[in-house]
C-alpha cells in the first residue's frame, strides 16, 4: 500500500507492476498491485532445476519481458509493460547473481 501511494506519472500506463520468473517451474510471477495476482504458463517456458544461467531482456519499446536460458531465448515471457521498472533476484538456495545493462545474445 505505501509503495503504491508513491505512484508517479514514471510507472506508465501498464497494467503488469511487478514480474518474477520462477526458477524450479520457469512460470512468471506478476501483479498489478491493485487487483490482480497470478501466474502464467507461457510459450517457452523452462525452468532451471540445477547449474546454468537465467537471462531478462526488458525491452520497453515492445512492452515485453523476454527470458534467456544459458544465452538461448525461449520466449517472451510477459507483455503489456510500460514505464519504469526496477530489477530484483531472491534465492530459495545457493546461487549466484549479477545484473548488467547490454545487448541480447545472439
Amino acid at each position: 500500500e505505501k509503495l503504491r501511494s508513491q505512484r508517479t506519472a514514471k510507472w506508465g500506463n501498464g497494467t503488469v507492476h511487478c514480474c518474477s520468473y520462477y526458477c524450479h517451474g520457469g512460470f512468471c510471477f506478476w501483479t498489478d498491485w491493485d487487483n490482480e495476482n497470478d501466474y502464467s504458463d507461457w510459450q517457452g517456458r523452462e525452468s532451471l532445476q540445477r547449474n546454468g544461467t537465467i537471462g531478462m531482456l526488458l525491452d520497453l519499446n515492445e512492452g515485453t519481458l523476454s527470458v534467456f536460458k544459458n544465452g538461448r531465448l525461449l520466449g517472451k515471457m510477459k507483455g503489456g509493460l510500460d514505464g519504469e521498472y526496477c530489477w530484483f533476484v531472491a534465492f530459495y538456495s545457493d546461487g549466484t547473481v549479477s545484473l548488467s545493462k547490454g545487448e541480447a545474445p545472439n
